[in-house]
C-alpha cells in the first residue's frame, strides 16, 4: 500500500470518527432535553418546537389522514373540548377503559391528554365523553403543547419541507420528543461533513479539512440547533451545500441546492446573494459588453423565480388540496411576506430579539432551554471565533481580488450577512439567534482558509495593505475631481 492511499484511509477513519463523535453529542443533548422535559411534568417541547412539531403532526393528521402512536406501541389523544368537565366523573369513565389521565395542566387551550395501550378504548372513551362535553377536536400521538388554536395550526408562515421531515420522523420512529429531533440530528453530521469536504476542495490541505470540521461539530450553536426541531439546522446544511457546488463551477446544481432549501425556510435564498455574483462574474469573464451582462442576468433572474414557483408549488400540494388555493395563498404567501418583513413581538414576555450583527459579538442570544438554575441551552455560536470572522471579513476583504480560496468564503459569508442585513433595514427587526446557525459553517470554512492562507503570509498582507491604500486615492481622488480641485491631465499625481 502506498503512502498516499495510506494517508487517505487514515484521513476517512478520522473523518468518519468525527461523524459519530458528532452524532453522539447532538443525540445526548437530544435525549438529556426529553429527560428533563420528563422529570419536569413538561409537555415535552423545546422552544420554537411547540410551532413546528404541532403543525408537523397536524399535516400528518388532517391533511394526510394518518394517525400517529407513541412508542411501545401505546396511544395518545388531546382532546380538546368546550363546556365545563366533571372530573370525578370523566376519571371514573377512564378507569372504566382502562385509560390514564395523563395531562390536564392546560391554560390557554380546554383540553386534556390521555394515553392507553388500546386504541379502540380511547375511541370508545371520547364516544362516550360526547353525552357530557362538546369535543371539539382530538389530536393523536403525544400530547400538545399549551397554545391557542394549536390543532389547527400548520405553520404556514414558513415552507413545509421541514414539517414533512418531522412528520415523517414521527410516523417512522412513533410520536415522542427525541424522535422528532432525528432530523435534525442527521442533518447537523451533514453540515459537518460537507464542511470538511468544501474546506479539503478549496484547500487541498486533509489536516486544515480536518481542524474545520471539527470546530464546526463542537460549536455551541450547532449542537443546540441539531439537537431540537427547528427548520434553521436544514437553512444552514442547503448553504453549505450551495457553496459546495459553487466551487465546483456547477452554478445550475448550486442554484437548485438554495431553492430547495427555501422549501424548508425563505431564509435559504440569502444564499443567492454570492451565488448570482460569481454567476455572473463567469459570464463577463467570457465577454465583458453590457448586452452580455443583462442577458445573463436576466436569465438568472428568471430561472430563479421559476424555479423558486415550481418548488414552493410542488410541495405544498397536499396542503392546496387540504385548504384550497386561495387559503393556501393568502395564508401561505401574502401572510408569510408580511410575517417576515414585520416586527413581530416586542416587549415583556417576548423572547429576546437581536440584529444580525449580534449574533457575531455574543449579544441578545435566543435561550431555547433552562437546563438548570445556573445553566441555559442558548442559540450562538463560539463567538469570539465569529468576531474575528467577521473583523477578518471586512479587514482583510481586499484578499477576494487575489485569492481565490480566500474568494468563495468570504462572499458566502458576507454575502448571507447582506440578506439579513437587508431584512432589517426593511423591517424584520425582531430576527432571533438561532438563526445565525446558517453561518456556523462558512464562519469555520472562511476562518480555517484565512488564518492559514492569508494572515500567515506576510506578502498577502502587505498586498492587502497596498489595496487599502490605492483604494483611499481612489475615492479621494474621485472626490477631488468632483470639487474640480484636480485637472483630468493631473489624475495621475494623486491616483
Amino acid at each position: 500500500m502506498n503512502k498516499g492511499k495510506r494517508n487517505k484511509i487514515i484521513v476517512i477513519v478520522i473523518i468518519a470518527s468525527i461523524i459519530v463523535f458528532t452524532g453522539f453529542q447532538y443525540y445526548s443533548t437530544a435525549l438529556l432535553l426529553t429527560k428533563l422535559e420528563e422529570e419536569r411534568n413538561g409537555k415535552g417541547y423545546v422552544s420554537d418546537e411547540v410551532w413546528y412539531v404541532s403543525s408537523a403532526r397536524n399535516i400528518l393528521e388532517k391533511v394526510f389522514h394518518i394517525r400517529p402512536v407513541l412508542p411501545s406501541n401505546r396511544y395518545g389523544a388531546s382532546i380538546i373540548y368546550d363546556g365545563k368537565l366533571d372530573w370525578k366523573a370523566l376519571e371514573h369513565l377512564a378507569s372504566k377503559y382502562n385509560i390514564s389521565i395523563v395531562d390536564n395542566s392546560y391554560s390557554e387551550i380546554k383540553a386534556f391528554y390521555i394515553e392507553s395501550s388500546n386504541q379502540e378504548n380511547i375511541q370508545d372513551f371520547i364516544n362516550e365523553l360526547k353525552n357530557q362535553v362538546e369535543i371539539k377536536d382530538v389530536v393523536y400521538g403525544w400530547r400538545i403543547p399549551d397554545a391557542a388554536n394549536i390543532d389547527h395550526y400548520l405553520n404556514l408562515e414558513h415552507p413545509p419541507l421541514g414539517k414533512y421531515l418531522i412528520a415523517l420522523s414521527i410516523l417512522v420512529f412513533s410520536d415522542y420528543p427525541l424522535y422528532w429531533r432525528i432530523p435534525s440530528i442527521i442533518t447537523g453530521m451533514l453540515i459537518v461533513l460537507f464542511t470538511f469536504i468544501v474546506l479539503f476542495k478549496l484547500s487541498k490541505n486533509y489536516l486544515l479539512a480536518i481542524i474545520g470540521c471539527l470546530f464546526t461539530a463542537v460549536d455551541p450553536i450547532m449542537r443546540a440547533l441539531s439537537s431540537i426541531a427547528l427548520l434553521d439546522i436544514y437553512v444552514a446544511l442547503f448553504t453549505i451545500l450551495s457553496l459546495y457546488f459553487a466551487i465546483s463551477k456547477k452554478h445550475k446544481e448550486a442554484l437548485l441546492s438554495a431553492l430547495i432549501g427555501s422549501g424548508f425556510k425563505f431564509n435559504t435564498l440569502f444564499v443567492l446573494v454570492p451565488l448570482f455574483l460569481l454567476y455572473i462574474r463567469d459570464k463577463l469573464k467570457e465577454n465583458t459588453s453590457i448586452v452580455n451582462f443583462i442577458y445573463y442576468t436576466t436569465r438568472y433572474f428568471l430561472l430563479t423565480v421559476i424555479g423558486f414557483i415550481l418548488i414552493q408549488s410542488i410541495i405544498s400540494i397536499p396542503l392546496i388540496t387540504h385548504l384550497g388555493f386561495n387559503s393556501w395563498f393568502n395564508q401561505a404567501v401574502i401572510g408569510s411576506i408580511k410575517w417576515h418583513t414585520s416586527i413581530k413581538c416586542t416587549g415583556a414576555g417576548c423572547p429576546i430579539s437581536s440584529a444580525p450583527w449580534d449574533w457575531f459579538i455574543g449579544n441578545n442570544g435566543f435561550v431555547l432551554y433552562y437546563l438548570n438554575n445556573n445553566k441555559k441551552l442558548v442559540a450562538l455560536g463560539f463567538w469570539p471565533l465569529w468576531s474575528i470572522a467577521l473583523s477578518y471579513s471586512i479587514i482583510l476583504s481586499p484578499a477576494y481580488r487575489f485569492d481565490k480560496k480566500y474568494a468563495y468564503s468570504w462572499l458566502f459569508l458576507i454575502g448571507v450577512f447582506t440578506g439579513y442585513l437587508l431584512l432589517w433595514i426593511i423591517g424584520g427587526r425582531t430576527q432571533y439567534s438561532f438563526y445565525s446557525v446558517q453561518f456556523a459553517p462558512l464562519v469555520y470554512v472562511f476562518l480555517m482558509l484565512t488564518t492559514t492562507y492569508i494572515v500567515a503570509d506576510k506578502a498577502k498582507i502587505s498586498k492587502i495593505l497596498h489595496e487599502w491604500y490605492s483604494l483611499y486615492w481612489a475615492v479621494w481622488g474621485a472626490f477631488l475631481e468632483i470639487l474640480l480641485v484636480r485637472k483630468e491631465d493631473n489624475r495621475k499625481t494623486y491616483i
